[in-house]
């Protein structure tokens, strides 16, 4: 018999057997990994010889197509021209845009150059093969090819025309480059250089590429180890820009012994200077040479860092955005802004750090981006635009349907009903009005501020969202998720050179643009008072930690707020529900009242419109007359183009009416202040109403437009509670109500004192009457003076 011991011994003896065969395989599959790895490096590494030949002939030969405007000098040759433009200093990038490289590789596919074939050696199958596998290899490699782009780009520029720029620097980098051949011709006694100049220290312009269209578009947590190196394309937000700062690309030295010239290039973020002379005459003396830094004939480059994070859409559940940092130089620089959202193409690379660094940091390594091309989501207000006489083809069909000012209103978030002279407003706050400056300097602003104000669910957040999609700089927030210092500025120290910097808050980033606020009565009294200035002087002081300065928040500010209690309560005082300071309220040019009408035809209507919504059916109402892409392009189009100013006669109507207003507030006691702010506030409606027509002046109808704004936004605030009580009442609402104050009279007696608390439950329980009827009859008389509060909450009715 077998025993249990035996059985679990060969178990266990199988089990090693078992484990150690699995630990063969996972070293087999190592090694062949790795030998597969160094099996492609090889072969892509026989390949440059060939890429190398075939990016010259690119740059020297390729053609656009018959649709562009050719050259009058290299006629189609694409980058012929573009080298004579960096030679005479009118360009200092040339993007080697990858679509072409694409196109010229499928026609060098189909028939290789016969010259190529012989200069190379190589049989017509594998040059052809070597083609096809180019695209793949400059994306994945991309650094060495770039250098192969920029030696090609060397070889073929063309000397210089009667176009060169004098403005530039040409003309002192010339006098050092004839300085520095005839020191080395000095030095080589005829002979050729031992050093010969770095093709840096000659050229001007710098080598980038330009991502295909076809360019899968990478999340950053796509970014892999598998892309080290390679030429990545991923959508990401700016989150901190950097100030822009010399770079040395090239140092130069001058041996005091030997007199000689010593290049150093600089490839990595750090280098180490030589400590002796390389020089041929130093070696022969055996001398180590007297080097000396020459900042005079060093090669700079304007360099930049950024913070970029990826965007909110790209965040998982539960996740934190991710961040990297991004490297321009050259004329990527000064190109985008804290807040902007953009599209960043460049090689995925780690830092180069001394080994003192990177003996600490082991084997991880720090990743950044080479920026090699930059394009932006929105394009601002100021930059030149192709697609101009199509957006105003779009915009006169739009002037044909009708009202211009009304259908560009609609445009904006029509998926929601209703709300028009709301959306009138904010088009007139995506529009502003023209900023003055004065002869003394004062300076008046254009841009106009917007609070709406209501119940839940009208839609207020959605159309601060639209907005901030339709302009081209915005941002967005929310009261209780900002600070003061998050709004304006916040003094921080830099990790990695430890200076003390400012950093924009949420105003400073949106400065020429439009900041919204959500949940605006949630933001704390101190923060909201941090705002003050920024909304009217539209600058920021600032005094921290040693620095002293102030930054611009040119913007308007678009606020969302809901009453103190919720909901707006018709029976409560305006300025009881406004839970905000005069100071802030006065700053506001317009103010809506949104609220949730019971109306039993406008529901329907509603219902109908979110039911036609959300079954995807494509409508007029639900589309908009002009799209997103359209109103932007239109917006811009009429902040560039005209700056009105008030008539004559526009303005003596205007006077009269103002002079009508205050009035009107000063007898009956509003509650909102009507002040010197709210004329220029009418004015700049005006102006903005005169912008959207571009028209040169604003006239009475602007005006009075102007005016009819301002009346059913501020001064509709301002009077709602004198507007007639029980107006809006049907007829058996109104009987209920004379029902109701006729108990009041026979509980209260002339003279009479009565706690009003009890006097509703006395109304509910014992009259039957409903506790919001109660309360508005009570409300109805202190209106009309016939029941007075007294202290303790008591009402006594007036004898």
């Amino acid at each position: 018999q077998v025993s249990n011991l035996d059985i679990e011994s060969g178990l266990l003896s199988e089990n090693s057997c078992d484990s150690e065969r699995g630990a063969m395989a996972g070293n087999a599959t190592r090694e062949s990994v790795s030998k597969n790895a160094l099996v492609i490096a090889r072969e892509a590494a026989g390949r440059f010889a060939q890429h190398k030949e075939i990016c010259k002939k690119f740059v020297r030969s390729f053609e656009i197509g018959r649709e562009n405007q050719p050259d009058f000098k290299f006629g189609r040759r694409k980058y012929k021209a573009l080298l004579q433009r960096a030679a005479n200093h009118h360009l200092e990038t040339i993007f080697v845009d990858l679509n072409d490289v694409e196109a010229f590789l499928s026609q060098e596919i189909q028939d290789p150059d016969p010259l190529l074939l012989e200069s190379l050696q190589v049989p017509k199958v594998q040059l052809q093969q070597s083609i096809e596998l180019m695209m793949v290899d400059i994306e994945e490699n991309a650094l060495r090819y770039m250098k192969y782009f920029y030696e090609a780009c060397d070889a073929e520029l063309p000397e210089r025309d009667a176009n060169f720029n004098p403005q530039s620097s040409a003309l002192a980098r010339d006098a050092v480059h004839q300085w520095r051949e005839r020191q080395l011709a000095q030095q080589s006694g005829g002979q050729p250089p031992a050093a010969a100049i770095p093709v840096r220290l000659k050229n001007n312009f710098d080598v980038r590429f330009q991502p295909r269209d076809s360019a899968k578009v990478l999340k950053m947590r796509d970014l892999s180890a598998g892309k080290v190196g390679a030429l990545v394309k991923l959508d990401c937000l700016v989150a901190r820009v950097s100030q822009v700062k010399p770079k040395v690309e090239v140092v130069t030295y001058h041996c005091e012994v030997c007199g000689a010239e010593i290049f150093q290039s600089v490839e990595s973020e750090r280098y180490t200077p030589p400590k002796e002379c390389p020089s041929q005459r130093c070696r022969d003396n055996k001398q180590a040479g007297k080097l000396r830094h020459n900042i005079r004939t060093c090669k700079f480059v304007k360099y930049q860092e950024m913070r970029v994070q990826e965007l909110s859409s790209h965040v998982p559940v539960g996740g934190v955005p991710r961040s990297i940092n991004v490297v321009l130089s050259g004329d990527l620089t000064r190109t985008v802004l804290p807040g902007d959202a953009i599209t960043v193409t460049g090689v995925y690379t780690p830092y180069q750090l001394p080994w003192f660094l990177a003996r600490a940091n082991g084997t991880m390594q720090e990743m950044f981006i080479d920026a090699h091309s930059i394009r932006k989501h929105k394009n601002g207000y100021s930059d030149q635009d192709q697609d101009e006489q199509k957006t105003m083809r779009k915009v006169g069909d739009a002037w044909q349907k009708g009202n211009l000012y009304e259908n560009c209103a609609k445009s904006i978030a029509p998926e929601i009903f209703g709300h028009l002279d709301v959306k009138k407003a904010l088009l007139l706050v995506l529009i502003g009005a023209f900023k003055k400056t004065m002869q003394d300097g004062m300076k008046i602003r254009g841009d106009i501020h917007c609070l709406m104000m209501g119940d839940p669910g009208v839609a207020k957040s959605q159309l601060l969202k639209q907005v901030v999609n339709i302009a081209p700089r915005s941002v967005y927030t929310t009261g209780k998720g900002s600070s003061g210092v998050g709004l304006t500025a916040s003094v921080v120290r830099d990790p990695m050179t430890s200076e003390v910097s400012l950093e924009g808050g949420a105003l400073v980033l949106a400065d020429m643009g439009i900041c919204c606020i959500d949940e605006f009565d949630k933001m704390d009294v101190k923060d909201r008072v941090a705002i003050h200035e920024a909304m009217e002087q539209q600058t920021i002081s600032i005094a921290k930690a040693g620095i002293t300065t102030m930054l611009n928040t040119r913007c308007s500010v678009l606020a969302a707020a809901n009453p103190r209690f919720g909901t707006y309560d018709d029976l409560v005082n305006t300025a009881d529900q406004m839970d905000f300071e005069t100071t802030i309220l006065s700053r506001f040019d317009m103010m809506f009242l949104v609220r949730d009408v019971r109306d039993p035809d406008r529901d329907y209507m509603l219902a109908k419109h979110m039911t036609t919504l959300h079954k995807g059916e494509a409508t007029e109402e639900r589309e908009g007359p002009l799209s997103v892409l359209e109103l932007r392009k239109y917006i811009a189009y009429c902040r560039s183009r005209c700056s009105p100013r008030l008539t004559a006669e526009a303005a003596e109507v205007l006077k009269n009416h103002y002079v009508t207003i205050r009035q009107a507030m000063k007898q009956d006691k509003a509650t909102i202040p009507i002040t010197v702010r709210q004329l220029e506030a009418i004015i700049r409606i005006s102006e903005s109403l005169a912008k959207m027509q571009l028209r040169e002046d604003a006239d009475i109808g602007h005006v009075e437009e102007a005016l009819r704004m301002f009346t059913v936004s501020t001064l509709d605030s301002a009077n709602r509670d004198r507007g007639g009580i029980g107006q809006n009442l049907t007829d058996e609402a109104r009987e209920d109500q004379h029902r109701t104050e006729e108990m009041i009279r026979r509980l209260v007696p002339r003279g009479g004192r009565k706690n009003k608390f009890q006097l509703e439950s006395l109304l509910v329980s014992a009259g039957g009457v409903d506790e919001t009827a109660a309360r508005r009859a009570i409300y109805s008389m202190l209106m009309r003076g016939e029941l007075q509060e007294r202290a303790n909450n008591t009402l006594q009715r007036s004898g």
